[in-house]
């Protein structure tokens, strides 16, 4: 009787040894993709010609400007006999730019088709020296130059031709942006932000809602004109089959948000001249533009153990909004508050980036606030069951997971289509540079996670590790 349950025990032992032997295979294989990882992070200098990108040597190597580069369509210069006083024909700074393109884009109606949103194209980067860049970064750019300037990006693009102003701020712009518009608001939550990627976070948002238009990551590249990106078809109403719930887009959207009282004396001028808009026919107006990253079954783990917060989640990489978009203040508001409770806490510096104030973050404020306002199902703007359409709710144009992340071919249920499909607006290459250095218990907690389904507590950022 003894030894009458030995088999049971020595499979056991075997088991337990096997897991052992696997989970020791997957940290030394971490530790060598880290090495590899950290040796290829020092990228020698890309060379190109102007032949290559002729768009890109023209607007960042052959000129010069403190805070970044820019372009501004001449045609709206032109158009433009006389500028209010404060602003330059020929700025020098890329805070300047920004001033006189969100000054020309409104006041001339600018924006993409059916909605309030201005065609500025905002980017960031740390250096304005592409031969710094990735090969990729440095043709994505192009190609978001090239629609600036109302050329063609591809042969298969569409042929929409309108110009767009682009402006790339640097670490020297994004600063000075933040201390002269967000001095008096969320200033203190961006200088309190241990990490670069969480202060781009909070610059997106905030840039947006000072000036308007497109935020698109630097590792992007435009598949269709922004000026096109909203279609008759997006924002038909729609019903959630499941609560029998209907959604359209607000009517009343086509009012413009007021701007801040106590805003600096020139901005209120520049929002005051250009926020005449005529009334419009039709459904109203599109206020903001946002994309599905993950479309995930709601009763399971999938969603966690790929590493989201939600099932379904909006990404951050790609936003678009009208000047004053309550989301824009909504999202601020939020992550000042969350700041000061970590702070007060102690917690601050070993939050996740992407909690705090990455697409959870963010996916947080849209689903609160929709769900306040409208009572929505937060999954009924899944894609999976009626093969990823638009859905507007208030004037917010949710964009099914092909919006802004086709091709993503490894989660096939999402829904993902190709990037050749209509209704793909972005292309990302998630080069993954916030991320910062290789930490093996962070990417050993992904194997256990993805592979064993266990670890879900533990922290996912490199400076904190939390043996749940």
């Amino acid at each position: 009787m003894v030894y009458s349950n030995w088999p049971t025990r020595a499979l056991k032992a075997y088991t337990r040894n096997r897991k052992l032997k696997i989970c020791a295979f997957v940290s030394v294989v971490l530790v060598i993709l880290g090495l590899l990882c950290s040796r290829s992070s020092s990228a020698n200098s890309v060379e190109f010609s102007r032949a290559q990108y002729p768009r890109l040597w023209q607007t960042v190597i052959e000129t010069s400007g403190h805070g970044g580069r820019w372009y501004i369509p001449p045609s709206w210069l032109a158009a433009a006999s006389d500028l209010p006083a404060g602003l330059r024909r020929d700025p020098t700074t890329t805070l300047e730019a920004a001033e006189l393109a969100f000054y020309l884009v409104r006041s001339q109606l600018h924006t993409i088709n059916g909605s309030s949103i201005p065609l500025i194209v905002h980017q960031t980067i740390a250096s304005t020296d592409p031969h710094v860049w990735t090969s990729p970064v440095q043709q994505f750019v192009e190609s978001w130059l090239a629609l600036c300037h109302g050329q063609n990006i591809s042969t298969a693009a569409d042929e929409h031709k309108s110009e767009m102003a682009y402006i790339l701020w640097d670490d020297d712009g994004v600063k000075e942006m933040m201390m002269k518009y967000e001095q008096k608001t969320f200033l203190n939550s961006y200088d309190a932000m241990p990490l670069p990627v969480e202060r781009v976070d909070i610059f997106r948002v905030a840039v947006l809602r000072w000036f308007g238009g497109v935020y698109s990551d630097i590792d992007t590249k435009p598949l269709r004109h922004p000026a096109t990106w909203i279609e008759p078809l997006d924002i038909q109403p729609w019903d959630d089959k499941l609560d029998g719930r209907s959604y359209s887009l607000s009517k009343s959207s086509q009012t413009i948000y007021p701007a801040p009282k106590d805003s600096q004396p020139l901005y209120l001028e520049l929002y005051d001249l250009s926020s005449h808009r005529k009334p419009t026919s039709g459904p109203g107006l599109v206020g903001a533009i946002v994309g599905i990253e993950t479309d995930l079954p709601p009763d399971r783990d999938d969603y966690w153990r790929a590493g989201y917060g939600f099932p379904l989640q909006i990404t951050q990489w790609t936003i678009a909004l009208a000047p004053h978009h309550p989301l824009a203040v909504k999202y601020l508001s939020s992550v000042a508050d969350d700041t000061r409770r970590l702070t007060e806490a102690g917690g601050l510096q070993i939050a996740y980036a992407v909690d705090l104030t990455g697409p959870v973050q963010f996916t947080t404020v849209i689903r609160t606030w929709l769900e306040a306002e409208t009572g929505l199902r937060w999954d009924a703007l899944s894609g999976r069951y009626d093969g990823g359409r638009s859905k507007a709710v208030l004037d917010i144009l949710i964009l099914p997971i092909t919006g802004f992340s086709p091709g993503r071919k490894w989660w096939p249920m999402m829904g993902s289509k190709n990037t050749s499909d209509p209704s793909a607006r972005i292309y990302h290459a998630f080069q993954g540079s916030w991320r910062g250095g290789f930490d093996w218990k962070v990417e050993y907690g992904k194997i256990c996670r993805s592979v064993f389904g266990r670890c879900r507590s533990w922290s996912k950022s490199p400076v904190y590790y939390n043996s749940a």
